[in-house]
């Protein structure tokens, strides 16, 4: 049973310091690339061989498996919008029926501590389903063609050209990447793009693991007109819980919902009530 909610050399960095230093990073990998101009029959985007690979994944009726975009810190869905765990485990409940034993979470770092004694998404998720067990991946995902998987702990992240990842047809995919390679190329997108500028907010947090900078580039997406953006931005300064991060989160929920962004309405109403 599968969900999906989905995703000249330059040596990119994998993971900054930030606030990351109890990752287990190091090391360089390489991505193998491919240029669409070139080979256009056999150089596949890579947010096309997501969907297809991860329709490889075999299917068991004992085991629900959900695939996503992941960072250590939280998950999302296919519009790059944050899902707290509460909401996957709602979604998750109406297709755990008694032939379900347990739940495979099929997105990078969902199996690791985000910090020294922090549950991983998967415990996190496992405990919101009444103890179903849970599994989660151990580092950077990389899916194949045949649906089968992996994981690296790489620092640094080597490709071959920059702009959008394509990789020749049948060749492993990095998960993380295809959605981080916007935040690669946050220099050269529109700066008064708000979806791109969105998109390349997220990629800080999947791929650069950088929650700060992602929190950042959310809320420049939402100055200059994202919805989704100002909704992940408010989800992690609540989540956060600094001085002032309430306030501004529910300034950035008005926002959202003044644009007729039914997921902030929502919080905000619930949010609101609870003061």
């Amino acid at each position: 049973m599968r969900v999906t909610a989905l995703l000249l050399c330059l040596l990119v960095p994998a993971a900054q310091a930030c606030e990351n230093s109890h990752l287990p990073l190091s090391g360089t990998v390489t991505v193998p690339t491919c240029s669409p101009q070139q080979d256009p029959e056999h150089c596949i985007y890579a947010g096309k061989a997501l969907y297809q690979y991860m329709g490889a994944i075999p299917d068991n009726d004992d085991v629900l498996t959900i695939g996503l975009h992941a960072s250590p810190w939280r998950v999302y869905d296919g519009d790059m919008r944050i899902l707290t765990i509460e909401e996957l485990a709602t979604s998750s409940r109406a297709s755990l029926n008694g032939k379900v034993e347990r739940v495979e979470l099929i997105g990078s770092w969902t199996g690791v501590s985000p910090a020294p004694g922090a549950p991983s998404l998967a415990q996190r998720l496992s405990a919101a389903l009444g103890g179903v067990p849970v599994s989660g991946e151990d580092g950077f995902l990389w899916l194949s063609s045949d649906g089968s998987r992996r994981t690296t702990r790489q620092a640094f992240t080597l490709r071959e050209g920059g702009g959008s990842y394509y990789l020749p047809k049948d060749e492993a995919l990095l998960v993380s990447l295809a959605a981080g390679w916007f935040a690669q190329a946050q220099d050269v997108l529109p700066e008064n793009d708000a979806n791109l500028q969105m998109l390349a907010a997220a990629g800080k947090d999947i791929f650069l693991l950088c929650p700060d900078e992602a929190l950042a580039g959310f809320e420049h997406a939402a100055g200059i007109g994202s919805a989704i953006a100002a909704y992940n931005a408010a989800v992690m300064r609540m989540e956060r819980g600094h001085a002032g991060d309430r306030t501004a989160a529910l300034a950035l929920l008005e926002q959202a919902a003044a644009q007729g962004d039914e997921k902030s309405k929502a919080l905000l109403s619930l949010e609101t009530a609870s003061r």
